[in-house]
């Protein structure tokens, strides 16, 4: 049976952006404290330690809501290289054999995952390079939280800092993002490409994500109007091409 896997992959893509952005906005909350430092009191550093929270919370749920999105996603458009035909179980091989697809697809593939690299070693080296002054800042959260006022310089100073490390980062997460959206949209586009060939309406098919091989196997089609409705079988899920739209 063919599965539908367009609800997962926007799930995905949402989540993804998402948590990108969160990170990004994560990455200016130094400028947060040191408002907080300029108007010492617990008023604004509380608001300050809520924000690094609820922050953080959203990071993280956002990147696990991410995690269970793309485990979806991948797990059905395996599942479904099986129906198609095609042996590897690598979702990247939905989009054919066309050299040129192929060509694109490879380049996006490992230009993501030297993105997710460079932003994983980017993190780590901000995270080294901030433990020499974790304690300064500390030292001077304390002192604004209590009302005393604190050396406007060592402060720019050292939330400047802390900014300029994490930043890099949170730029190449956006990229990672972006990078992912567009991966999934490809793969997503070039498996409802072989839906709509394997179901006969020509409508559907076109772009590059598609390829320019037949495929064969069990593709679980019933019978039906060659112009009207064709459904694919599955238990909860089927995928129903309705009048050259593709539905879950």
């Amino acid at each position: 049976m063919i599965r539908a896997i367009s609800s997962w992959a926007t799930a995905a893509m949402v989540f993804a952006a998402a948590a990108a952005l969160t990170n990004l906005a994560m990455a200016f909350l130094p400028v947060v404290d040191l408002h907080a430092v300029h108007h010492p009191g617990p008023e604004t550093t509380a608001l300050a330690t809520a924000l690094r929270l609820v922050a953080g919370v959203l990071l993280g749920g956002f990147a696990l809501a991410f995690a269970v999105a793309w485990a979806g996603w991948s797990s059905r458009a395996r599942k479904n290289l099986q129906v198609f035909g095609v042996r590897s179980r690598r979702v990247v091989d939905s989009i054919g054999r066309a050299p040129d697809v192929r060509r694109r697809m490879t380049t996006l593939t490992w230009t993501l995952r030297g993105a997710v690299l460079a932003g994983g070693l980017a993190l780590l080296l901000a995270w080294l390079g901030g433990r020499s002054t974790a304690g300064e800042i500390a030292d001077v959260r304390a002192q604004a939280r209590s009302g005393h006022p604190v050396d406007d310089a060592l402060a720019a100073h050292l939330f400047g800092r802390e900014l300029l490390l994490y930043l890099p980062s949170a730029a190449l997460f956006v990229l990672v993002a972006v990078l992912a959206l567009l991966f999934i949209a490809r793969v997503t586009s070039a498996q409802y490409g072989r839906v709509a060939r394997l179901s006969g309406d020509p409508g559907l098919v076109g772009g590059d994500a598609v390829g320019r091989r037949r495929l064969s196997g069990d593709t679980g089609l019933t019978g039906g109007d060659a112009v009207g409705r064709r459904r694919l079988r599955a238990r909860d899920d089927a995928v129903v091409v309705v009048g050259g739209t593709i539905r879950a």
